[in-house]
């Protein structure tokens, strides 16, 4: 009997002893997981933000309470909303369920928890709550970054660009590597008008944690801002034929789809492509998700090559997420009330770094001062800046050195008549030549080519009709303005 329950006791604490190992391989197992979950959200990224996710849930499986797993889990999900616009509202509000303030979790899991919470307020549209959230976390756990990374979020898209700077490079210092920060932080100089600083920060942030879409796409913006060739183009290449495949749901996102078709759409403006440019913004239009910067982008490059209306329907959907101050929302309505036939008073205050911004400061300096303003707008950018966008060369060669102009005279010479009649936008500056320089008949035949199909169209239809009267013409004009109607239905000359 003895040697029985022996057996028995030896083969008791075998089964303690295997069970014991197993569960400290397990326990191993699961902090180099948690390690690497740490490592993925620090890098950040689509790819970055995509394994943390995969790792988050694996531990959730194993431990449906891993606090750790459900802070991060929780804030990927909440970037994720935040800078590409895919709804995870619904997930991140259960995980926040589980995630309630513990003092005895670590402050880390803490303050991700909170910088989640005030990233699902920003992506709701309400980024003063989402300041408060961010600050009120930030005392407790002042050297964490998460929150001072959500705070800085807040504040650009409240308008704040000085404090959404200084929240981002507070949270650098706390964390060097942190990517999300540096890539965030590029995207405000952007916006602050700061494209070298810019440039310089999205490098440093693509050297150190490898490609990805959201830090290339805001590489390029900046590459084009400063006048050189933009290397996005491969990386939008892959990303539009995946989409195309199809497969993954959510893959590509739609905000990286909308922001490669808008960078194609930048591209084609620049070298003249009006056309081609109009075809990639009005694609960019249809896949933007609830990305106010995204959307006030899209909306101010349709306010210049023409659908008026659509963008501001888009202008409007970003107003529900951002302040209308933040610099892109501001500019895209300035863009809208100057294709609707206004003389907005530009925003002042930090000046976007990218093409549009240079093109609508001096579409509206030519409607509202005339040559003499646009001449003074053009000196005020950088010969290269010019030099490299196909519509300020335009603008320069009929305004400005007028007898250099390719393919037309001075203001009494003759227009390129088949250039003007494939581009509107450049029969119309035809016309405000020709209407310079007194020739009042070639002035209406150019204007009346110009009614539609870019940004300048509705004051294109005062000037054709007030040059109309001027020669005393029995023309009804309103047949020429159905285009102009169904695109810009509140065009001021329409009225």
């Amino acid at each position: 009997m003895r040697g029985v329950l022996l057996a028995l006791a030896i083969v008791a604490g075998a089964g303690i002893a295997m069970s014991l190992l197993v569960a400290s391989r397990r326990d191993a197992a699961g902090a180099q997981m948690r390690d690497e979950l740490a490592v993925d959200i620090e890098r950040g990224g689509l790819a970055g933000l995509a394994r943390a996710q995969a790792r988050a849930r694996r531990l959730l499986v194993a431990d449906p309470g891993d606090p750790t797993a459900v802070a991060a889990l929780a804030f990927a999900n909440a970037v994720l909303a935040v800078d590409y616009g895919v709804d995870t509202a619904g997930e991140i509000q259960k995980l926040l369920a589980r995630a309630a303030p513990d003092p005895a979790r670590a402050q880390g899991e803490t303050s991700m928890a909170a910088a989640a919470r005030a990233l699902l307020l920003l992506a709701g549209g309400d980024p003063d709550g989402a300041a408060r959230v961010a600050i009120a976390a930030a005392k407790v756990a002042p050297d964490a970054p998460y929150t001072l990374y959500a705070l800085g979020r807040a504040r650009a898209r409240a308008g704040d660009l000085a404090g959404a700077s200084r929240a981002l490079e507070a949270a650098l210092l706390e964390a060097p590597g942190f990517t999300l920060s540096e890539v965030a932080w590029a995207e405000v100089q952007l916006d602050a008008g700061e494209a070298q600083a810019a440039r310089d920060a999205l490098s440093r942030a693509l050297a150190r944690a490898g490609e990805d879409p959201r830090a290339t796409l805001l590489l390029g913006e900046a590459e084009r801002a400063l006048g050189l060739s933009a290397g996005d183009h491969a990386i939008c290449a892959t990303l539009v034929a995946a989409g195309k495949k199809g497969g993954t749901p959510h893959w590509p996102p739609a905000a990286t789809l909308a922001a490669c078709e808008l960078a194609q759409a930048t591209t084609a403006r620049l070298t003249g492509h009006r056309g081609e440019a109009q075809v990639h913004a009005e694609e960019a239009a249809r896949l933007a998700p609830a990305e106010p910067r995204l959307l006030a982008r899209t909306a101010q490059m349709l306010a210049e090559l023409g659908p008026v209306d659509w963008a501001a329907g888009l202008l409007e959907r970003a107003r529900h997420l951002a302040a209308a101050d933040a610099p892109a929302l501001a500019w895209a309505e300035a863009a809208v009330a100057l294709g609707r036939g206004r003389t907005p008073a530009l925003p002042g205050g930090a000046r976007p770094a990218n093409p549009e911004t240079r093109l609508l400061i001096a579409r509206a300096a030519l409607s509202a001062g005339g040559v003499g303003a646009l001449r003074a707008a053009l000196g005020t950018f950088e010969e290269a800046q010019v030099k490299h966008d196909a519509d300020l060369s335009l603008l320069a060669q009929r305004f400005v050195s007028p007898g250099d102009a390719a393919g037309g005279g001075g203001p009494g010479g003759g227009p390129d008549q088949n250039a003007a009649d494939a581009d509107p936008w450049r029969a119309y500056l035809d016309g405000l030549r020709a209407e310079l320089a007194g020739n009042l008949p070639e002035a209406a035949a150019s204007f009346g080519r110009a009614l539609s199909g870019h940004g300048d169209a509705c004051r294109a239809a005062g000037e054709y009709v007030a040059t109309l009267r001027l020669l005393k013409r029995p023309e009804n004009p309103a047949p020429s303005l159905t285009a102009l109607r169904a695109e810009n239905a509140r065009c001021v000359n329409l009225h």
